[in-house]
């Protein structure tokens, strides 16, 4: 029962081709298994997505849409993560640098008599904080220490403690500031509220609220960011506007991307009363309230103003 050569090969062929066509029908049933694991999560994520009340946070820049976010966070959900909390260390001392060159802002402004071995790191301060991007931490924390102990500082803050370039957070932070940067510090979740983050991109959170189930979105405030608004509007059962009442006396900066420290001479001269040249941030809020409130796309969302930060805007009456 010898085979010939051209039948061992005919018969090799034709148990590949069957092994062949098994693995590609088993191939072929993982995929269409796969696929339908796909299709039944994307089905799911639109029916919890349609099931959500969709909200979003608008309102400018510096208006405490994050802030909000961050609350939503704390109070309905699991707080911030170990390593998130990590990375604020990082930004609150940013944000110290921040307050630090506003200060020094206004000393040379405000404060006729300043010490000679105070000039050096005052001028250093008042220049901006882009030097910091050459010093380690350690060295980082030695400026921030030295410049709050400075007299000149001190003095500033005493007589001048509603200069209206001071950031919101600065009376929170500067009473703390030894301890906020000792290396063992841990941040409170009222001391990460108090962060400066400017939104760069989108932030959404879901959490459930009473009986109902939230898709909270912020997105940035700058005018570099709104044009990109209109990518979210659809769906949306409620707009959360955010209007910051400190924004009063501040003028919008150019090209927005941060806030602008404002010297007192800068606020009301007479050219800007006859013809203003800087528009108010409190203004360009109304103004944007007013757009969103028009907008064909938004006309079945419910809307809410919120006017945060009251406690900055000056109260004329007892």
């Amino acid at each position: 029962n010898t085979m010939s050569v051209t039948e061992i090969s005919l018969n090799l062929h034709s148990r590949s081709s069957t092994n062949s066509n098994t693995v590609l029908l088993r191939d072929a049933r993982t995929q269409k298994k796969a696929s339908s694991i796909i299709d039944e999560s994307l089905e799911k994520q639109k029916r919890e997505d349609t099931s959500r009340l969709k909200i979003l946070l608008l309102g400018g820049a510096d208006a405490g849409k994050s802030t909000i976010l961050k609350q939503m966070r704390i109070q309905y959900m699991n707080g911030f993560k170990a390593e998130e909390m990590h990375s604020f260390k990082k930004y609150l001392r940013l944000n110290l640098f921040q307050i630090c060159h506003v200060i020094a802002m206004g000393v040379h402004e405000c404060i006729p008599k300043i010490f000679d071995f105070e000039k050096d790191i005052l001028d250093r301060f008042s220049e901006g904080i882009s030097w910091i991007v050459d010093i380690d931490v350690e060295k980082e924390v030695q400026f921030l220490n030295t410049f709050m102990k400075l007299d000149c500082v001190r003095s500033f803050m005493e007589l001048h403690p509603n200069h209206p370039s001071l950031p919101d957070n600065a009376h929170y932070y500067i009473p703390h500031v030894s301890s906020l940067l000792a290396e063992d510090y841990i941040p409170t979740p009222e001391d990460i509220l108090h962060l400066r983050i400017p939104t760069a991109d989108v932030n959404e959170i879901n959490f459930t609220f009473s009986t109902s189930a939230i898709r909270l979105i912020d997105v940035g405030g700058q005018k570099t960011y709104r044009k990109k608004w209109i990518h979210f509007f659809d769906g949306v059962a409620a707009v959360l506007f955010v209007a910051s009442m400190a924004a009063y006396d501040q003028p919008l900066d150019a090209v927005d991307a941060t806030i602008k420290p404002v010297l007192y001479k800068d606020l009301f001269t007479e050219d800007e009363i006859k013809k203003p040249k800087v528009v108010n941030r409190l203004r360009d809020s109304a103004h944007l309230f007013g757009e969103m409130l028009r907008s064909k796309f938004l006309t079945s969302a419910a809307f809410i103003l919120f006017l945060n930060k009251v406690s900055k805007f000056p109260r004329f009456w007892p």
